[in-house]
């Protein structure tokens, strides 16, 4: 995920990197973060997990319209499926899918996907942490 990530929003990427970077020095934050940032595998500074959850149509409130959130599909799930709003489209959310998109900017939902498991590891910048220790991301990402 972060690799992907640091092709797509470089400035992203490597803010979430300089805090990361940051929390591991055993001298950050009066040693608190140290031991528990060496063992993070991500730049992204939160993560939530969802079983078995349908999530109704919303908005994050965490991040930044730029920022873009990272939401990985597993599980058996028969056929799952988001939804975006503004496109008025859906989208196949099958397992093994990693979708990046701006939580912030574009309301989402996962409704029923039939039978089956559904997991989402959904990964995203809490902005506050990043401008606590680096500059704020202000980009888009890459232009293409």
């Amino acid at each position: 995920i972060s690799f992907a990530l640091s092709a797509i929003h470089p400035d992203l990427f490597e803010a979430g990197r300089r805090v990361l970077e940051f929390c591991c020095n055993t001298e950050s934050h009066k040693g608190h973060t140290h031991e528990w940032a060496r063992i993070w595998n991500s730049v992204y500074t939160a993560l939530t997990v969802l079983s078995n959850r349908r999530s109704p149509g919303h908005v994050d409130s965490h991040g930044r319209s730029n920022y873009l959130d990272a939401l990985v599909s597993l599980g058996t799930a028969a056929h799952p499926k988001i939804f975006f709003k503004e496109l008025n489209s859906s989208f196949s959310y099958k397992s093994g899918t990693v979708l990046f998109f701006s939580g912030r900017g574009w309301t989402h939902e996962v409704g029923d996907w039939g039978a089956g498991e559904r997991i989402c590891y959904a990964s995203y910048m809490r902005p506050e942490i990043i401008e606590a220790h680096v500059l704020p991301v202000t980009s888009w990402g890459v232009r293409v």
